[in-house]
């Protein structure tokens, strides 16, 4: 029984405005220089402790922000200005696949799971997935663990298990779990990145995406 495994920000919704203004008012209450776009952008996908290492240095108070974090996510999410934002057909691409009994859907995400169940409520989708791997269950992508995790939980084999997502990160994950790798190309790495990295294929549309996923049996 095929298993696919989604990533979420920048595969299934652009939060770019969410994630930004949570780096500049975070940032700011602690006094720190604002990261740029790019290089926050750059680094979606990995664990927010990582993230912030890299970001604000080794010798940021960086538990003190992820606990920042955990208090504004859900006020900027609730404001219409900055919540997540699902992909053009990306619903309705999930909501087919959730109908298909053949098919198990899964996600693996940078974001906790505090954080990331919320925001599949939120938006209808929580009950079209088997599994949900986030960062406070496992190493940060690219580690294999949460891919691993997933196919445990389902009993779902690596051959018959594909990961989509739109990082390098991603697609390094789905080679060290030996499943393969599907990047797009709407998210927040480019299409060179996502093959240096080891997708198996890339596609640039929601319609191309479900096109390859039909081809899954």
């Amino acid at each position: 029984m095929p298993l696919i495994i989604f990533d979420f920000d920048g595969t299934l919704v652009d939060s770019r405005a969410l994630i930004l203004e949570c780096h500049r008012t975070v940032f700011t209450e602690f006094g720190l220089p604002v990261p740029s776009a790019p290089d926050s952008l750059a680094l979606i996908g990995r664990s927010l402790e990582l993230v912030l290492v890299e970001l604000a240095g080794a010798d940021a108070p960086v538990q003190d922000m992820v606990s920042a974090y955990g208090r504004r996510l859900p006020r900027l999410r609730a404001d219409p200005l900055f919540a997540e934002a699902p992909f053009g057909g990306v619903a309705e691409l999930l909501h087919d696949l959730s109908r298909r009994s053949e098919t198990q859907l899964g996600i693996s995400t940078g974001h906790t799971s505090t954080a990331v169940v919320p925001a599949l409520a939120a938006l209808g989708w929580r009950d079209w997935f088997s599994t949900i791997q986030a960062a406070d269950m496992a190493p940060s992508k690219p580690h294999p663990a949460m891919l691993l995790q997933a196919m445990a939980a389902t009993g779902a084999m690596a051959g018959d298990t594909v990961f989509i997502g739109d990082t390098s990160f991603d697609m390094q994950m789905a080679k060290a779990a030996g499943v393969r790798g599907i990047g797009v190309t709407w998210g927040y790495h480019t299409t060179e990145q996502l093959e240096e990295a080891g997708a198996s294929g890339v596609v640039k549309t929601v319609s191309e995406l479900r096109a390859r996923l039909g081809e899954l049996r």
